[in-house]
């Protein structure tokens, strides 16, 4: 009897792949985050801290793609205010090395809407008091699985060198969450 999942799997091949190949980096990047203690500030901020050298790059990034990609929500200006409330400061964007191409795009945009997913557990993990903007920026309803089957439809109908570029712009941009993760005291 074939499961939901399974049918899901079928029809989308790519997404599939996509999750497979990226399992390993995505898996050190909550390896990387997990030490994090979100109910405390000093903590917390590192947390967001190691979140905008990223975040705030990998959106403008996007931003020049706008054209080639899902709609998506930005979440920078978030991230931004939830350091000011804390008074930190925004931290250096990492330095951009991203091929220009539209599937590079869609597997940086991969990583950052299913890091919403994350955020909604997160979220219930934050210090009473501390600021939570970027964490709540939640899906809206039907948001995901409505990426995802853009995301499937995209890499099922590319060629091997568009889906290559997905991959490796999801596993670059797993990369640079971790090393920033790491770089935090």
């Amino acid at each position: 009897m074939e499961t939901v999942g399974g049918a899901d799997e079928q029809k989308n091949s790519g997404l599939a792949e996509l999750r497979r190949v990226s399992r390993k980096a995505h898996e050190a990047v909550d390896e990387a985050f997990s030490r994090f203690d979100l109910a405390d500030p000093q903590s917390y901020g590192a947390f967001l801290t190691a979140h905008a050298r990223v975040l705030v790059g990998a959106e403008v990034y996007l931003s020049r793609h706008a054209s080639s990609v899902p709609v998506w929500r930005p979440r920078a200006e978030l991230l931004k205010d939830d350091l000011c409330q804390m008074g930190l400061a925004v931290p250096a964007v990492q330095a951009e090395c991203l091929p220009e191409s539209d599937g590079t795009a869609m597997g940086v945009l991969y990583v950052l809407e299913g890091s919403r997913l994350g955020g909604r557990v997160l979220s219930g993990r934050v210090g009473e008091g501390l600021p939570r903007a970027y964490l709540s920026a939640f899906h809206q309803k039907g948001e995901w699985p409505a990426f995802l089957e853009q995301l499937g439809q995209y890499l099922d109908e590319s060629d091997g060198a568009r889906r290559q570029a997905v991959t490796e712009g999801a596993v670059a941009t797993f990369g640079r969450f971790r090393k920033s993760a790491e770089l935090q005291d």
